[in-house]
């Protein structure tokens, strides 16, 4: 079986991005270049206003003013924004002499006796997250990490948990962690500020896992959950997205509203919006549109994110329906559905497979989203998107892509990565190339009004105020990595932290003893050579015995695997091997030879067991140079070891052993396998081998 992911290869990791915003203190300046332009461009077009107290103006970015014919669209879409109250738009004292008398005209009108549950007083979180501009120090102290407070709770759905909240006011008060209440109608996501357009069209009730996640998310605090399944994936993916259009459509009608006021002041005034200067208090964008952005693996993920949005926005409709209120659906469906992976019947593979590659499984796509008049265009162009959905390959191409920039991440506000263990068998440098690209400086300056650009987003500050979604199915270190470095919400974040109790080592039928053995590090860094060294001194002259046969050699990095077949070969060493690059037809050569003796070693990497899962028979001696970043291949491989996959011809009769090399950096790989009591005693203890058996009396 041939998979497009094995064809990719990405360029090597390199330095972070020259735009990459060294010190945000500085970054001040850039919003007082753009006050300036903007002070420059009124006076040569408005010379009469020059004594006015007005603030200077700019041209309104054109992406983010709706034609006036859409107010209709969207005044059903958020259900009559036009009817909020507006005493959270209201300018301070110092501001309030210059709004016109048209402007305070809708003000009072809108105060009507009966309003809806969809105003903007309930957008408590959404509106103090975003109005609320961090000082330097809160910067520094962001960046540091100086003053945190950690706080442990224990709720009944996801287990236990770690809020991380940084204190950046000295009379602040810990949040309340208690267990939240479940979700189970539209009023009670009314009262977490769900907009009533949406919430009314909600599968109820939510599940508990549903509820509590929900819970966590809304209150736009950063999440790392390691325990996705294939039982709740949909449940999670239908949270998220319930979430991300939430706040999409949160964003919208803000700024749809604040250009009413904008027509408003301009009619006042009797000049055109583009001419008018505007109150500080009508900041309410980014320096670009988009504001959501999901990194999923295959196309069949972003095929289940656009139906959800849709089934959330319009109501369960069928193809021929949403065809009328998705445009270019019908090419969607086209490009992002088929394409399903024959699964043999004979000889089937396992559950696990089968779930992670059902659908269209390129990896290699991106797709933008719009809201439109009457409904939402896909396929939208970059700059005009007000969600992006791509893989880590095709962002990364989008980032590097010398005939177009990559300003569109510039103000990305909710980052949603599910699946983040599958991009660890596509390629892991992609997602990180990609995440060093979002909230840089925009290589020109853009042709927005900075007066309707929140002063943060000017500033360079923008990832402080991006909130991540982080999904697994387990944890590894690149993804706390990933969590601790480009997570930067200045509201917090939350881990599950659930203890792992028995791990994979239970699905183990083989009787056999499996050896652990510790490799000695100094540090993190020299863990790879480390690593190499011992094998080389230590294991490698096993392979030269008399009688030494049908050995596996498992690798997970292919850098260490092929960094092992150079070495083979300088030592000739008799040895075949199966790679994620290696043909169908020379894995059958090499599964033939191994089988029948006719090479000692089989040195196979943890991707061409992903992607294909052969069947490896004739294994007698099963090396592991690390831990399996893949918490089930562990049981997986072990069992090929069975009676019934032997040579009954190679003369071993029932000599069989299972080595793992380990060091105490895989403290969490360790836990996946063996439990996380188990792993600490092997990380920490003093021996240096330790033995597992699944033998039977």
């Amino acid at each position: 079986m041939k998979q497009k992911h094995s064809k990719h290869k990405a360029k090597p990791y390199g330095k972070a991005p020259v735009r990459k915003n060294e010190k945000f203190s500085k970054n001040y300046s850039y919003i007082q270049r753009s006050k300036q332009m903007e002070e420059s461009h009124r006076k040569e077009r408005l010379p009469a206003l020059t004594g006015n107290s007005f603030e200077p103006g700019a041209d309104l970015l054109s992406e983010l003013q709706d034609p006036a014919d859409e107010t209709g669209f969207y005044e059903q879409l958020v259900n009559g924004y036009s009817n909020v109250p507006t005493d959270f738009f209201k300018p301070n004292e110092s501001e309030a002499a210059f709004v016109p008398a048209a402007v305070k005209t809708i003000e009072k009108q809108s105060k009507s006796p009966v309003q809806s549950n969809d105003d903007f007083d309930s957008y408590n979180s959404f509106s103090k997250r975003f109005d609320f501009d961090l000082s330097e120090d809160n910067i520094s102290d962001l960046i540091s990490r100086t003053d945190t407070t950690l706080i442990k709770s224990s709720w009944p759905a996801v287990g236990n948990l770690k809020f991380e909240i940084p204190r950046l006011d000295s009379n602040a008060h810990n949040p309340d962690c208690s267990p939240p209440s479940g979700i189970s109608s539209s009023s009670d996501l009314q009262k977490l500020e769900v907009k009533m357009s949406i919430s009314a069209k909600v599968a109820f009730p939510l599940s508990a896992l549903q509820s509590e996640l929900f819970h966590i998310v809304n209150n736009y605090q950063d999440l790392y959950y390691p325990y996705r399944t294939h039982s709740n994936a949909e449940e999670i993916r239908y949270m998220y997205c319930l979430h991300a259009l939430n706040h999409m459509l949160k964003v919208r009608s803000l700024i749809l509203r604040n250009n009413e006021k904008v027509a408003a002041l301009a009619k006042s005034l009797k000049l055109s919006p583009n001419e008018i200067s505007i109150p500080e208090t009508f900041r309410d964008q980014g320096l670009k549109r988009m504001k959501v952005l999901f990194i999923v693996p295959f196309r069949e993920s972003a095929l289940k994110i656009v139906k959800l949005i849709g089934d959330l926005l319009f109501g369960s409709q069928d193809d021929q329906t949403r065809k009328n209120s998705m445009t270019n659906y019908e090419r969607f469906l086209q490009d992002y559905s088929g394409n399903t992976i024959y699964f043999p019947k004979t000889n089937p593979k396992p559950y696990d497979y089968e779930q992670t590659f059902s659908g269209n499984t390129d990896d290699n796509f991106k797709i933008g989203m719009r809201f439109t008049k009457k409904s939402v265009s896909l396929f939208s162009d970059m700059n005009s998107s007000d969600i992006l959905i791509a893989s880590p390959l095709g962002l990364r191409m989008l980032v590097t892509d010398k005939d177009s920039d990559f300003d569109f991440l510039n103000s990305i506000e909710l980052l949603v990565i599910d699946q983040a263990e599958l991009f660890l068998a596509q390629n892991w440098e992609n997602l990180l190339h990609s995440l060093d690209h979002l909230h840089l400086q925009p290589q020109n300056l853009p042709d927005t009004n900075c007066q309707r650009v929140r002063t943060w987003c000017l500033s360079g500050a923008s990832s402080f105020y991006r909130q991540t979604l982080f999904f697994s199915s387990h944890e590894l270190p690149e993804f706390r990595a990933v969590v601790n470095s480009k997570c930067q919400n200045y509201q917090g974040k939350v881990r599950i932290t659930n203890l792992v109790e028995y791990g994979d080592i239970r699905n183990v039928i083989t009787p056999i003893q499996q050896v652990f053995r510790r490799i000695n590090c100094t540090n993190v860094e020299s863990t790879f050579d480390d690593r190499f060294q011992h094998f080389v001194k230590h294991i490698m002259p096993q392979f030269s015995k008399p009688g030494f046969s049908h050995c596996m050699l498992y690798v997970p990095s292919y850098f260490d695997f092929v960094r092992i077949r150079n070495q083979f070969k300088t030592d000739m060493i008799s040895f075949v091997q199966i790679s994620e690059y290696t043909k169908k037809e020379k894995i059958s050569r090499a599964r033939d030879i191994f089988f029948h003796s006719g090479a000692s070693v089989l040195l196979y990497s943890e991707r061409a067991h992903f992607f294909r899962r052969t069947r490896i028979k004739g294994i007698r001696n099963l090396i592991m140079y690390q831990p399996p970043n893949f918490p089930h291949f562990y049981s997986e491989l072990i069992n090929l070891m069975l009676e019934s996959n032997q040579n009954p011809r190679d003369g071993f009769g029932d000599e069989m052993s299972v080595n793992i090399l380990y060091t105490k950096y895989d403290l969490l790989s360790l836990s996946n396998i063996v439990g996380s009591e188990n792993a600490l005693k092997l990380s920490t203890g003093k021996k240096d081998s330790y033995l597992f058996s699944t033998k039977t009396k």
